[in-house]
């Protein structure tokens, strides 16, 4: 299996709960970086509900976030 940034490529999509602990933040700093639009729908994360659901569960694509989060905010 190949292997990008550290992560084998089936551990690419996680957990809101994994990415925020791999990365070094809180769920919440998280999802409030999705709400401002820092991280994009479909390539920094995605939602799974399943069908006929309110909540929202997200997966977060680990390679994609942390080259976001080391730009830093100047710039996004």
């Amino acid at each position: 299996m190949q292997k990008a940034l550290g992560w084998p490529l089936s551990s690419y999509w996680v957990s809101t709960s994994d990415a925020a602990q791999e990365l070094g933040i809180s769920r919440g700093h998280l999802l409030h970086l999705k709400t401002d639009g820092t991280f994009k729908q479909g390539k920094h994360f995605r939602d799974v509900r399943r069908t006929n659901t309110n909540r929202a569960t997200y997966k977060w694509n680990l390679p994609a976030l942390q080259i976001i989060l080391d730009k830093g905010p100047e710039v996004r």
